[in-house]
């Protein structure tokens, strides 16, 4: 399968979940300033109408008069977040619905923001050294390789910034839940997911998603061949709420006893 074949899986099915409203991609309209500010100081245990928990807060420190670039995270919640505090953002995304989320927002609290329809492994385009820090959700296992995207990052990001991505563990896509716990069904490999590990709907026995498994040693060994220094990682905390929600086999319920994945954050080194 071509890179280009894989992108169009991955973006026909970001139309499907934009037409659904599912997620990631209905924009975030009812945040303040102060909301955010409280957030990050720990006040504010969850912000109103974002899926991703902005782990670790810190990111959103200090990021006023910043650029920063919303990297695949397109849909109008990471991007307003960071508009609302002051930054200069730009969104990069595959799916146009996504980029229509994040302008809806910004027409929303009145603030600028630039979209870009395009691919996260090819950066090539983009001058180099121009954001300060490149905030990325959940969405780089749609890339087979995340080594490309990583080189396009430290190439962006100005000396001294920073990258925080979310990143998925490569062993959740082993488990399947059968009528009693979560049964391990499948190596422990890198690679393509398909129906029979993914559990996805809708779709013929075997069929990929478009979503890929990618071991520690890319995911996280990438970043350090790259040149980044690893300034922060950890669990991603959805398996500490409380209390466990979601039927059994679920996506929502499998977060609580699967440890779905981890964030970093690592550093461009100044100099």
């Amino acid at each position: 399968m071509t890179h280009e074949q894989i992108l169009r899986i991955v973006e026909q099915h970001w139309d499907r979940e934009v037409e659904a409203g599912c997620g990631f991609t209905v924009p975030a309209l009812d945040l303040t300033r102060e909301l955010i500010e409280e957030y990050v100081a720990g006040t504010v245990e969850q912000l109103p109408g974002i899926d991703d928990l902005f782990e670790p807060r810190c990111v959103l420190k200090g990021v006023q008069g910043k650029d920063v670039l919303c990297l695949a995270s397109g849909g109008g919640q990471q991007s307003a977040v960071f508009g609302l505090l002051g930054a200069r953002v730009t969104v990069l995304d595959l799916c146009e619905g996504q980029l229509r989320g994040d302008r809806i927002a910004a027409e929303h609290y009145g603030y600028d923001v630039w979209t870009l329809k395009g691919d996260m492994s090819d950066l090539s385009s983009s001058p180099d050294a121009i954001f300060d820090l490149v905030y990325q959700a959940p969405s780089i296992c749609w890339v087979p390789d995340v080594r490309a995207v990583y080189r396009g990052v430290h190439r962006m990001l100005r000396p001294g910034g920073r990258y925080r991505v979310a990143l998925a563990n490569p062993a959740v896509h082993l488990a399947h839940w059968d009528g009693i716990g979560y049964r391990i069904v499948d190596r422990y490999k890198g690679g393509r997911v398909l129906k029979n590990a993914a559990g996805v709907e809708n779709m013929e026995e075997g069929e990929f998603t478009g979503d890929h498994r990618h071991l520690l040693r890319d995911s996280v060994g990438g970043l350090l061949d790259t040149g980044f220094l690893l300034r922060y990682l950890a669990e991603d905390p959805c398996h500490l709420r409380e209390p466990v929600t979601g039927a059994p086999g679920s996506w929502t319920h499998s977060q609580y006893f699967l440890g779905l994945g981890f964030t970093i954050v690592a550093e461009k080194p100044a100099g």
